[in-house]
């Protein structure tokens, strides 16, 4: 096992345990938001300009998290919450991207949002609708202690990694 795979264990322990999908970006040619698996985004894409905005803010705090060299919490585009996690190992570095969250105060608000969206991208309403509602609610303090136990997945993972190095 390398680094990048035991970080894929980690996402997979994660999502397991959250419902949260992650995924790892290597290098800014990496980014690739169309293959990202949140349906409501997933859908929203359906439009090249809602997929261009993804692109560039994915882009935007890709690099933001590797300048910064610690987790950047950030709203993209469709205001999703979302949060890149930077991750250097051994001469190993990337960023891990979150699958976007909301709020209590987004669910009150959903149905102006997806029609903003909905005009803005020029996507089908109900089709957002529909999707908007499986996308997983979140207060302030459950985002910062799943971010806490991404991280603390991904050490874990990286930690046994460099303990127990697979001879090859």
């Amino acid at each position: 096992m390398n680094a990048k795979e035991a970080i894929i264990t980690a996402l997979k322990e994660y999502r397991a345990i959250t419902g949260l999908r992650s995924y790892l970006i290597e290098d800014e040619d990496d980014i690739n938001s169309a293959a990202e698996k949140n349906y409501f985004c997933k859908c929203l894409k359906t439009s090249a300009a809602a997929l261009r905005h993804c692109e560039e803010c994915t882009s935007e705090n890709y690099r933001n998290a590797l300048q910064s060299d610690r987790v950047c919490m950030y709203s993209c585009h469709a205001g999703l919450v979302k949060w890149s996690m930077p991750i250097r190992c051994n001469g190993f570095n990337g960023v891990v991207i979150s699958e976007g969250v909301i709020t209590k105060q987004q669910v009150k608000d959903a149905e102006s949002w997806v029609h903003y969206l909905s005009e803005h991208y020029n996507v089908r309403r109900d089709v957002l609708q529909d999707n908007y509602k499986v996308i997983k609610e979140m207060t302030e303090e459950e985002v910062n202690i799943s971010i806490k136990l991404l991280k603390d997945l991904i050490d874990y993972q990286l930690a046994m990694l460099a303990a127990h190095p697979v001879q090859g």
